[in-house]
Formats: C-alpha cells, structure tokens, sequence
C-alpha cells in the first residue's frame, strides 16, 4: 500500500501549494495521425485547433506524430486534413490542466481526386471504432460515461441511455437489447471474449450485475453494436460490447485520485525512462463499504458487500518489431448475509437465509501489431481469463436448526489465441481476416435442497475441458463514393457438442446527398447457453447429461435504417428490424425456453432444439451532440418480443417490455476569474415498461408458505411502467498543476419504488410485492495531476 500512500500524499502537496497569482492555463494536444484500415502513419498531416483566437495548427512529423503546446483549458474543435484523405474534426475535447490529451485520429481515404481544394471536416461522434459495421453500432467515449447522468461512470449503465437497450432495475447493470436475453450479449476487451466484468455478476440474471469492474480511468473509446455485427464477432445473438483500454501517456507522469460514495480509485500513468516510447497505465479501485465495514458493529456489516478491482495496460512500441502490449484486469468480491434468529421476526424466506459469497473475474494477455509493407498489419494476441465463484448458503428450519440450503463452486478459465490479418488492396478495398481458438477449461459442482429438511442433492459435477473455434474473414468495398457494401462469413465449431455453424454477414449503405443515408444489414448469429446447462444432471436413475449435445442457439437478424444530418452537430437515425431465432433449447412439449432463463443455476431438465423467438420493433434516435456548451438526446424503442416452447404456443418473453424512452439533456458553463472553472448539470429522464411476470397461484402458495406461479398463464401479467430520473452535477476546478472534480450523480431522484419480485408474507400470510423506493446517490471527488 506504499504506492498508493505516496500518490494521496503527492496530491495533497499539489493543492495546498498551488500559486495564487493570476497566470494563462494551457494544457497539450498530442498524438498520431493514421490511416484508419492499414494503420500506417500519416506524414505531414495539418491538425489546427480551430476554437483558439489565434488559431493554432501544426503538421505530423514523418512517422504521424504532432504536438500542440499552451492550449487553453475549455472545450476546442480540432480539424485534421491531409491531401486524398477526407478531413477529420474532432469536437469538444475537454482540455484541462491534469491530464494531457493524447489522440489517435483515423483517417479514411478519398477513392476519388478532391474536385475542389478545400473540404469540409468531417464530424462523425456516432460513428463505431470498427469501419466494418454497416448498422446497429456507435462509438462512445469515457467522458460521456462520466457526464451523461445514471452513467455513474460505468459504461454498462452509459449504454443504456441507446437506442434499443433497456435495464432491469435501477440497482444493477443488465443490459437488455431489442427484447433479447441479457446472456446474449458478447463481452471483449482489447480484442478478447471475457467473462462478465461487472462486481457480483450473474446473480440475479445471467449476464446482469451491480457495477462494472473496469474503470472508467482506463477504457478508451470503444464500439458498442445492438444488431447485424461485421464477422470478426462470433459467440453472440444481442450485441457486442467491444471495450478497449487506452494505452498510457508515454511522455509524462500523470496521476488521478478518486474517492466517492462507490470506492477509493488511484491511477497511474507514464513512461517507461526518458527516451523509451513504453509506457503503463493502473487503476485500483475498493470500495468504500469495505473501507467503512471495520467501523459498523456486526448487524449492519452483513448489508455491505465489499469488492475491488485492479486493471492495467503496458504499452511498449519497438522501431522494427512493432507494438507490443500486456495488460490485465482483476476484480474480488465478496459478501455476508445472516439468519435471523427470531423466528418471531420472520417476514419473508430471506429472513431465515445465511450464507456467503465470493467472486473473482479475471484477465491477462500479450497483444502483438506489426504492420507489413505500409498497407497491412497482422494483430495476434494470447490470453487467460476465468470466473471463480463459490456460494455457500443455509436455512433455518422451523426448529431453528440450519439446514443446508445451495452449495455451489464453479471456477470457469480459457486460454485464447487470436490472430487477425487486415489488407488495405486500395482506397475502395479492405479485407479482414483471422481465427480465434478458445481452449475452454470448466470445474463445476453445483448442489440444492428441493426443501429445507431434504438435503442437498446433485444438478452438476463436472471437471474437464472443451475447444471452441472460431474464422471469419470480412471485406469492405467502396463501390462508389456513395454505395458501399460490407459482406463476410463467419464459422464457428464447439466440439463438446461437435457442431460447426457458418454464419454470413452482410451490409449496405447508401448515402443520399452529403446529409443522408439509407443502410441495411444481415447477419447470421449464434451463442453458447451457460456452461452448467450442458452439464445439467437430468434427475433419472443415471443421472444422465443429455444436455451435452445441445446445438447452439441461433438467429438471423435484418437490420434497415435511415440517418440524416439536419445540421452539423444534429441528427436523426430511424432503425427497424427483426430477428428470427431458432434452434433455441426447450423442454419437451412444455412452454420453458431458455430465452427466458434469469439466474436458473440449479436447473436440471432435459431440452431439445425446437424453440423458436421472433424480436421486431424500430429504433428512434435524436441527438443534438455537444456544442456551445449543451446537448440533449432522445432515444424510443417501440419493440415486441415473442416465442414459442415445444408446445408450440407462442407467448411473450419475460423481456417483452415493449418500449422504453430516453431524455437526456446537459448544460456547461464557463466560470471564474480565470475561465478556469465548469459547472456541469446533466439530467435524464428514463420510462420503459415492466418485464413480463406469470401470474400467482395463491391457493397453492398459502399451502406451501410461498410464491408458487399458475404456469399455464405464463408471462401474461406485467411489472408496473418504470420512471426513472437522474440527474448528474460536475464542477471542474483547473489550477496550474492539476484539476480537480467533483461530482454529484444521483439515481432515482423521484423515489420511484423499484419492484424486486414476491414473496410469501409469514405474518399476513399473503403474496405480496417486494419493492422500496431508494435513491443511490454517488458523490466523489477527483483530483488528476
């Protein structure tokens, strides 16, 4: 803990010693100019910052690198051009005294002469990272995620203001798209499927979780897609989270220092010696409940659950072998629940529950870029990720005795190999091609008692290891100036159920005029169920695992969507789409699908491939991005979510919520004598039906001392509508030295009650709803120097 010790200390210093006398604050703009399919440097590329009087402007040196010295602080517009290539603006870069800005600008070429000399810049925020999406995809940023309000600096909950995605309750991060499951969604970083990096995940819903265990200190600019994916992403049917870190600043030492209501961050980043270009980049983050946990006496220690996280990124770049990269991420759960021992006391199951939790997710690889003969780079990376969970739960029988009640261990790791080889042919023509191989290692034991006096018996034992494989190659032609199309195919192969899956992907887009397009996708997609559905014992004399063949779920999604720039800085974006899936596992002549699986984990029945779903709606987006000193943005999504079991009925999915409507608007202003000071208010407001719900069986529940469900309505009845309202307040403070912010986000600032399912009331002897309205306020402060 000297580390982190010395860094507090080093910030106090700075702000107790900073100089009151009036003096100009400026920062650095630095960075590479490269072309956005080869990755080569751009030499002699003119960068100006277009919001400075006078305007200030350079070029890159023959390797695409460029300084801007004595910015000043404020937000500024940089506009990069360079002759055959279309101009670039980068709009709104919030320059500050603690953090220099180090960019890395993409630039596309023209595939005709430039008729005329000069150009409008081109500003694209919405655009996805990844050139080979045609639909369904965007890019965000870290500073979004900060000042967008809910965001809470988690980029799960960030996404959630999108078109097409929804969430489950104000207290987790579930993300839900286009009326999918949310254990569709695919989860990479730095180019690697991970498991779900969010603190205590999968507990409530497969694939949902409280906060996310990357910080937003290290993630860089990445693409989130809610449909139609270009082909090098496999392994999912919802969307695809593609996260990337940013590499740290390899000329100077700087740090952030963070405490607020959600934990203690510290983060670090510099160079490795003078003159080396390496340079590495930490975050550790604990939680402030562990940090307060010793200070509370035993009986509220149990209401707070403790975790850490820790992520990294060394980057080290070599003259002729290229770029190299390691890094990593990490994070520790843990949490304590107790009985109560009045039986008197009782209200609900819970009351009589006692158990502890442990999680741990983790990640480390070595990524390689090596760029060949100025028009091609090969990117190959190695890595090891896993999961570890154990739960150990009891109940206290009517006796008082404990009784064993859920055991389950389940420590999930992979080692990944992934190479990908990317051509630029010409200015029209790109291809990307690669393969993935997955070496899948499992230990799973995972025990339950029917009832409390019952014992515990066996749903899965299983140790061993599976390979998964994975090819795709994707090209993407320019036909014309205003015709593009993107096409590729995907293949997949599991071999603990053997079945290969070829999965096409296809795109076109259509501009009209230099305001509008028109674009339309189709991809083929296909996802793994959790691992302990195929190792389920079905409960017969062999304990038999037939679930071992299982193929894989399916889905064929198209995707059409319309985009006009009314003005520079507002656009509107129109997407309908449909998605048929198939191959979806069932239980014979039965209504279960496992479209609708929440947190089944003690799930045991045998199911075959004969369920279908069916996902249709449009997607409605309004954004004004930033620009003299507001924005706002309106996302609806009117949608309807259907599926069929084995009985052949069609009903809703339990995600079937049918619309959801986003309202976000922030406001900044410039303050101080010195103009060195910004206030920020930002609000959402957040409506969107409830999640489908089977009504109850009260007679049968009065009998059993709790909740038993009338299946034959399945999904018929709904949750109550949700209105959410958030609302987020920064006030940034630049000194010489550094900067400092602090930082106010408030969640659920009406007290809407939030609604967390049934349960048997002991004293009322009733079913009832367990809800309670709670706002979950997070104020910090951060200091970057």
């Amino acid at each position: 803990m000297k580390i982190p010790v010395i860094i507090i200390g080093i910030a106090f210093f700075i702000v107790m010693s900073e100089s009151v006398y009036p003096q100009e604050l400026t920062q650095v703009i630095r960075g590479q100019v490269i072309d956005v399919e080869s990755q080569t440097p751009l030499p002699f590329a003119s960068i100006a910052v277009t919001t400075t009087n006078p305007l200030l402007g350079t070029i890159t040196d023959e390797n695409g690198y460029f300084r801007l010295e004595k910015v000043p602080i404020g937000r500024h517009d940089v506009k990069v051009t360079y002759i055959g290539y279309e101009s670039q603006m980068i709009p709104e870069l919030m320059v500050s005294t603690g953090k220099e800005i180090v960019l890395t600008i993409k630039m596309k070429e023209r595939i005709s002469e430039l008729k005329e000399v000069v150009v409008k810049a081109n500003t694209q925020k919405d655009k996805p990272l990844n050139s080979m999406a045609a639909v369904s995809a965007r890019t965000f940023s870290v500073e979004e995620a900060r000042r967008y309000a809910g965001g809470w600096d988690d980029p799960g909950r960030l996404v959630a203001s999108f078109a097409g995605v929804t969430t489950d309750n104000i207290r987790d991060n579930t993300i839900i798209i286009r009326g999918n499951s949310p254990k569709g969604l695919l989860w990479r970083l730095e180019g690697i499927e991970i498991p779900n990096p969010n603190h205590f995940a999968n507990l409530t819903t497969f694939g949902g979780g409280g906060i996310s265990a990357l910080s937003a200190l290290v993630v860089g600019n990445s693409d989130f897609f809610t449909g139609a994916f270009p082909a090098e992403y496999g392994n999912a049917v919802s969307g695809v989270f593609d996260i990337k870190l940013r590499s740290g600043n390899n000329e100077k030492h700087e740090h952030a220092v963070q405490i607020g209501t959600m934990g203690l961050d510290i983060s670090s980043e510099g160079p490795f010696g003078k003159n080396a270009k390496a340079s590495y980049l930490f975050n550790y983050r604990y939680s402030t409940f562990g940090l307060v946990r010793p200070l509370f006496p035993e009986e509220v220690k149990d209401f707070m659950p403790v975790y850490q996280d820790l992520s990294f990124k060394i980057n080290m770049p070599t003259k002729k072998s290229g770029v190299f990269s390691i890094w990593g991420l990490a994070s520790d759960d843990s949490d304590d629940f107790k009985a109560e021992q009045d039986s008197a006391l009782w209200e609900m199951i819970d009351d009589r529950i006692d158990g502890n939790l442990t999680q741990r997710v983790g990640g480390f690889g070595l990524n390689h870029r090596f760029i060949i003969q100025k028009n091609a780079y090969l990117n190959t990376s190695l890595a090891v990720t896993g999961n570890y969970m154990k739960y150990v739960a009891g109940i206290l029988g009517y006796d008082l005795n404990r009784y064993a009640n859920e055991y389950m261990h389940v420590r999930d790791y992979k080692y990944t190999l992934t190479s990908i080889y990317n051509r630029k042919f010409s200015a029209r023509h790109a291809n990307r091609t690669g393969f993935i191989v997955d070496n899948m290692h499992y230990h799973t034991v995972l025990q339950h008692a029917p009832d409390y006096n019952q014992g515990l018996i066996s749903v899965a034992d299983e140790s061993g290891a599976s390979n998964m494989i994975q090819f795709f190659s994707q090209s993407k032609l320019d036909i014309t100036e205003r015709f593009k199309l993107n096409a590729g195919l995907h293949g997949q192969y599991f071999d603990l159920n053997n079945e290969l899956v070829i999965e096409p992907r296809f795109g076109l887009s259509f501009s009209i005029g230099k305001a509008q397009s028109v674009s339309f996708g189709y991809g083929k997609h296909s996802r793994l169920e959790p691992l302990s559905l195929y190792f389920a014992q079905v409960n017969d004399v062999s304990n038999s695992q037939p679930n071992k063949d299982l193929k894989v779920s399916k889905a064929h999604q198209l995707v059409f969507a319309y985009d006009i720039s009314l003005n520079p800085n507002l656009r509107l974006k129109i997407e309908p789409y449909i998605q048929f899936l198939y191959d979806v596992p069932v239980i014979s002549d039965s209504s279960f699908s496992v479209l609708n699986m929440e947190a089944d984990w003690y799930f045991n029945e045998e199911l075959i491939n004969t369920g279908t779903g069916r996902n249709m709606g449009v997607d409605f987006t309004l954004e004004r991005f930033l620009k003299d000193g507001y924005y706002y943005l309106f996302t609806a999504s009117l949608f309807d979510s259907k599926y069929k079991g084995d009985d052949g009925i069609e009903r809703n999915t339990r995600f079937n919520t049918q619309y959801v409507f986003n309202v976000l608007y922030g406001k900044e202003w410039t303050v101080g004598k010195q103009n060195n000071k910004i206030l920020g208010v930002n609000l959402r407001v957040n409506f969107f039906g409830g999640k489908r719900t089977t009504p109850v069986n009260y007679f049968d529940s009065d009998l059993a001392q709790d909740v038993i469900y009338d299946y034959s309505q399945l999904f018929e009845d709904q949750e109550p509508n949700k209105f959410h309202v958030n609302a987020t307040i920064n006030y940034r403070i630049n000194k010489r030295h550094h900067s400092s912010i602090w930082s106010l986000q408030m969640a659920n600032l009406l007290m809407a009650k939030e609604n967390y399912g049934l349960y048997y009331n002991y004293k009322t002897r009733q079913v009832e709803r367990w809800e309670f309205a709670v706002p979950v306020p997070n104020l910090s402060y951060k200091i970057e120097f």
